[in-house]
């Protein structure tokens, strides 16, 4: 009995919803969802006990038939249910949305900040610019299939 369960959830997938100020940004059915908490990843796969969580800056990571999508997810929540993720954030970006030449740019003046001698207040503040960078280069070089997104946000 439980190995039927177990085939069962195998074969369902999760809606994921990604929502923005500007409405709904991303719908798909995937196999496995991970996230970027601020406590570490965590993952959702169809049947997931119901939990809500504060997510952090990172790679949303979209796991379906083999294939894997990445997005970058700047902060917000995530409400995960038995067949539902949705995800509520300011900033959700797909490769194609990403400039690769900005988010180097980004890494390297905030690296440079970071070995100068600064106040704490400037240090954090460079220290979130790179882990922003650095999410952004990942998911830039991730870029297989262009309309993740409708492109319409400039988030």
């Amino acid at each position: 009995m439980a190995e039927e369960q177990t085939n069962t959830l195998k074969d369902k997938k999760i809606n994921l919803n990604i929502i923005t100020p500007r409405g709904l940004k991303f719908a798909e059915k995937a196999d496995m969802i991970i996230m970027r908490c601020i406590d570490g990843n965590l993952g959702a796969l169809s049947g997931h006990t119901p939990v809500s969580t504060i997510l952090g800056d990172g790679i949303l990571r979209i796991l379906n038939d083999g294939a894997e999508k990445k997005l970058a997810v700047f902060g917000g929540i995530a409400e995960i249910g038995k067949t539902t993720v949705n995800i509520f954030t300011t900033i959700a970006q797909s490769p194609g949305e990403i400039d690769l030449g900005r988010a180097e740019s980004d890494r390297k003046e905030a690296e440079a900040t970071l070995l100068d001698d600064s106040k704490e207040l400037k240090i954090h503040g460079s220290q979130v610019l790179l882990r922003r960078s650095l999410v952004r280069i990942e998911v830039s070089l991730h870029l297989e299939d262009p309309e993740y997104f409708d492109n319409d946000d400039d988030d």
